[in-house]
Protein backbone atom coordinates (compact mmCIF):
# COMPACT_ATOMS: atom_id res chain seq x y z
CA UNK A 1 0.00 0.00 0.00
CA UNK A 2 1.46 3.47 -0.52
CA UNK A 3 0.90 6.02 2.08
CA UNK A 4 0.56 9.42 1.20
CA UNK A 5 0.72 11.76 4.71
CA UNK A 6 0.67 15.71 4.40
CA UNK A 7 1.43 17.86 7.35
CA UNK A 8 0.02 20.95 8.01
CA UNK A 9 0.87 23.98 10.48
CA UNK A 10 -0.07 27.24 11.48
CA UNK A 11 -2.73 27.00 8.43
CA UNK A 12 0.21 26.17 5.87
CA UNK A 13 1.68 22.77 4.60
CA UNK A 14 4.56 22.23 5.77
CA UNK A 15 5.76 19.34 4.40
CA UNK A 16 4.39 15.88 2.78
CA UNK A 17 5.64 12.07 2.38
CA UNK A 18 5.06 9.09 0.19
CA UNK A 19 5.95 6.05 0.51
CA UNK A 20 5.21 2.41 -0.64
CA UNK A 21 4.02 0.10 -3.28
CA UNK A 22 0.20 -0.27 -4.08
CA UNK A 23 0.26 -3.57 -4.98
CA UNK A 24 -2.48 -2.98 -7.60
CA UNK A 25 -0.12 -4.69 -10.07
CA UNK A 26 3.20 -6.07 -11.08
CA UNK A 27 6.20 -3.20 -11.72
CA UNK A 28 5.41 -1.43 -15.06
CA UNK A 29 1.85 -2.14 -15.30
CA UNK A 30 0.76 -0.74 -11.85
CA UNK A 31 -1.19 2.39 -12.73
CA UNK A 32 -1.98 3.51 -9.36
CA UNK A 33 1.62 3.77 -8.52
CA UNK A 34 2.05 5.67 -11.93
CA UNK A 35 -0.26 7.97 -11.29
CA UNK A 36 0.79 9.07 -7.52
CA UNK A 37 4.43 8.89 -8.61
CA UNK A 38 4.27 11.36 -11.28
CA UNK A 39 1.70 13.72 -9.38
CA UNK A 40 4.29 13.58 -6.33
CA UNK A 41 7.19 14.02 -8.64
CA UNK A 42 5.87 16.74 -11.20
CA UNK A 43 4.92 18.85 -7.06
CA UNK A 44 8.11 18.17 -5.70
CA UNK A 45 9.58 19.38 -8.68
CA UNK A 46 8.26 22.63 -8.86
CA UNK A 47 7.96 23.39 -5.13
CA UNK A 48 11.68 23.22 -5.62
CA UNK A 49 12.28 25.30 -8.27
CA UNK A 50 9.58 28.26 -7.33
CA UNK A 51 9.51 27.58 -3.23
CA UNK A 52 13.09 26.09 -2.11
CA UNK A 53 11.82 22.93 -1.06
CA UNK A 54 13.94 20.53 0.43
CA UNK A 55 13.67 16.55 -1.46
CA UNK A 56 14.46 13.80 -0.14
CA UNK A 57 13.85 10.27 -2.52
CA UNK A 58 14.58 6.99 -1.23
CA UNK A 59 14.06 3.67 -2.74
CA UNK A 60 9.96 4.02 -2.25
CA UNK A 61 10.33 6.97 -0.40
CA UNK A 62 9.55 10.80 -1.58
CA UNK A 63 9.63 13.62 1.31
CA UNK A 64 9.30 16.88 0.98
CA UNK A 65 9.92 19.85 3.29
CA UNK A 66 9.06 23.52 3.11
CA UNK A 67 11.26 26.10 5.01
CA UNK A 68 9.17 28.70 4.46
CA UNK A 69 5.53 27.68 3.82
CA UNK A 70 3.63 30.33 1.27
CA UNK A 71 0.29 30.65 -0.37
CA UNK A 72 1.93 29.34 -3.73
CA UNK A 73 3.44 26.22 -1.72
CA UNK A 74 -0.05 25.79 -0.04
CA UNK A 75 -1.63 25.70 -3.95
CA UNK A 76 0.80 23.21 -5.26
CA UNK A 77 0.79 20.78 -2.02
CA UNK A 78 -3.37 21.26 -1.59
CA UNK A 79 -3.53 20.43 -5.78
CA UNK A 80 -1.79 17.12 -4.87
CA UNK A 81 -3.63 16.57 -1.69
CA UNK A 82 -6.83 16.47 -3.72
CA UNK A 83 -5.29 14.50 -6.78
CA UNK A 84 -4.41 11.97 -4.54
CA UNK A 85 -7.67 11.78 -2.51
CA UNK A 86 -9.49 11.26 -5.94
CA UNK A 87 -7.01 7.98 -6.45
CA UNK A 88 -7.71 7.09 -3.13
CA UNK A 89 -11.49 7.25 -3.86
CA UNK A 90 -11.08 4.60 -6.53
CA UNK A 91 -8.51 2.48 -5.08
CA UNK A 92 -8.59 2.74 -1.38
CA UNK A 93 -7.16 -0.90 -0.74
CA UNK A 94 -4.16 0.51 -2.42
CA UNK A 95 -3.26 3.59 -1.43
CA UNK A 96 -4.24 5.25 2.32
CA UNK A 97 -3.90 9.74 2.99
CA UNK A 98 -3.31 10.85 5.91
CA UNK A 99 -3.01 14.38 7.53
CA UNK A 100 -1.14 15.79 10.23
CA UNK A 101 -2.24 19.19 11.75
CA UNK A 102 0.29 20.56 14.06
CA UNK A 103 -1.69 23.81 15.54
CA UNK A 104 0.01 25.19 18.66
CA UNK A 105 1.64 22.25 19.80
CA UNK A 106 -1.66 19.82 19.85
CA UNK A 107 -1.57 17.18 16.68
CA UNK A 108 -4.95 16.16 15.24
CA UNK A 109 -4.60 13.18 12.41
CA UNK A 110 -7.35 12.94 9.73
CA UNK A 111 -7.54 10.08 7.52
Amino acid sequence: MIRARFFSSNGHYVSFCIEGHSGYDIKGKDIVCAAVSALAQHTARSLTKYCGAIVEKKQAKLNVLLPQPSEFSDILVRELHESIEDIHSQYPQNLSVEVVINEDRHTVVRS
